[in-house]
């Protein structure tokens, strides 16, 4: 029968896509560097040839290949600080979740710079952070934003007085912050994509020198889910780079 199949190696299935630094790209794991859910992950190459063609009818008899791009997109779901931030071509790996979490020990009054958070919670906080304070029950979108400038046990200073007052109770949190729209030079990262076959075995690609170009799309719509569209160039190694002895002739490496 034409077209039989030799093999079970059939494209439907996902894939994990992590993300990290370029020295330790052939070590990145799925539990420590994975953006989490993705979709539609695809990776393609875009060869060129300028091509010597003869007599009137320019008859093609020779090519010669000029360029030939690696590229790579897909959908990321999960809207965390550091998807959010390879999103901005940044470096999410080396972000730390704020751990600041917890509720007014006392109320604050109009025109205070302290708030005092419940007894052995200051720890949790740190100078520079950014807080994010809510009234019990009040609407989600109710939320007072302060910078911590001191921390002194429970008593935190921040950098502008209360316009209105909170009572206690509110709930206090530190917030990740996500510079959007940032001029900050692109760091290279490491990636590496293990995607699933449909006979359940998998395919690994690893790019060494990537950087994310396209990404940040922050959504609200109540019809259906929204996504990072990332878009990732690769880039081919030079000398000085980590790697480059297994990858100085070609950007990437698939592993089946």
């Amino acid at each position: 029968m034409l077209g039989t199949a030799q093999t079970e190696k059939f494209a439907l299935g996902t894939a994990t896509v992590m993300f990290g630094p370029p020295a330790e790209v052939l070590d990145l794991t799925a539990a420590n560097h994975s953006v989490g859910l993705t979709k539609n992950v695809s990776i393609t190459t875009e060869p060129s040839y300028q091509e010597l063609t003869q007599g009137v009818k320019n008859s093609l008899v020779y090519s010669v290949m000029t360029a030939n791009p690696v590229r790579s997109s897909f959908e990321v779901y999960e809207y965390t600080a550091k998807n959010l931030l390879y999103g901005q071509g940044l470096d999410g790996s080396t972000h730390t979740t704020p751990t600041g979490e917890s509720t007014l020990d006392s109320p604050i009054a109009v025109d205070d710079t302290t708030l005092d958070v419940a007894v052995g919670d200051g720890a949790s906080f740190s100078a520079g952070e950014y807080l994010l304070i809510s009234a019990v029950g009040a609407a989600k979108d109710e939320v007072i934003v302060r910078k911590i400038v001191s921390i002194s046990t429970d008593t935190i200073t921040v950098d502008a007085a209360f316009t209105v007052a909170v009572a206690a109770g509110a709930e206090v949190r530190s917030a990740s912050v996500i510079p959007v729209g940032s001029k900050e030079d692109q760091p290279f990262l490491g990636c590496k994509i293990v995607g699933q076959l449909a006979d359940a075995s998998a395919v690994t690609l690893v790019f060494p020198k990537v950087r994310v170009t396209q990404g940040f799309n922050l959504s609200f719509s109540s019809d259906d889910f929204q996504n990072l569209p990332f878009e990732m160039s690769i880039y081919d190694l030079v000398p000085t780079d980590p790697h480059y002895a297994d990858f100085k002739d070609a950007p990437a490496l698939a592993l089946v």
